[in-house]
């Protein structure tokens, strides 16, 4: 016999919010679990594992309909047949995610500069100075050294 699992159990294994479970039903994202008889919804391990796949198409980046479709394949094929597009895919978000990094380092870099230049002592001291007539502002002068 397969345990059964209430929602909050499901959502302690699978680390996905009974709220999102419900939005995930809600969305056909997920079947529609069996219910008690007084209506609590009750899961399965193939709930559980169902959960887990869609948990994860998600961190890839998919948006639902998308990680919903995949698991559905996933959950049809044969694991030889799955595993090369779902390697596929994680290759693709980890080239994403290495775009972002490089993305996030080039603002790192013009944050440092921003902020010399917010503490330089000729822009500071100036009073009455406008950025406009700031040489060294490299926010609005094209060279801005």
């Amino acid at each position: 016999m397969q345990a059964q699992r209430t929602i909050s159990r499901i959502a302690h294994e699978t680390g996905v919010s009974a709220r999102t479970i419900r939005f995930y039903e809600a969305e056909g994202a997920l079947p529609a679990p069996a219910r008690t008889a007084s209506g609590y919804r009750i899961y399965g391990e193939a709930d559980v594992r169902r959960l887990r796949l869609l948990r994860n198409a998600r961190l890839l980046g998919l948006s639902l309909p998308d990680a919903a479709e995949l698991v559905r394949q996933a959950l049809a094929s044969d694991c030889s047949a799955f595993a090369p597009e779902l390697a596929r895919r994680i290759a693709e978000k980890r080239a994403e995610v290495r775009r972002h990094i490089t993305g996030l380092r080039e603002l790192h870099e013009e944050l440092v500069v921003l902020e010399q230049h917010v503490t330089h002592a000729e822009c500071a001291t100036t009073e009455g100075r406008r950025v406009s007539e700031c040489d060294y502002c490299a926010g609005v002068t094209e060279g801005g050294d």
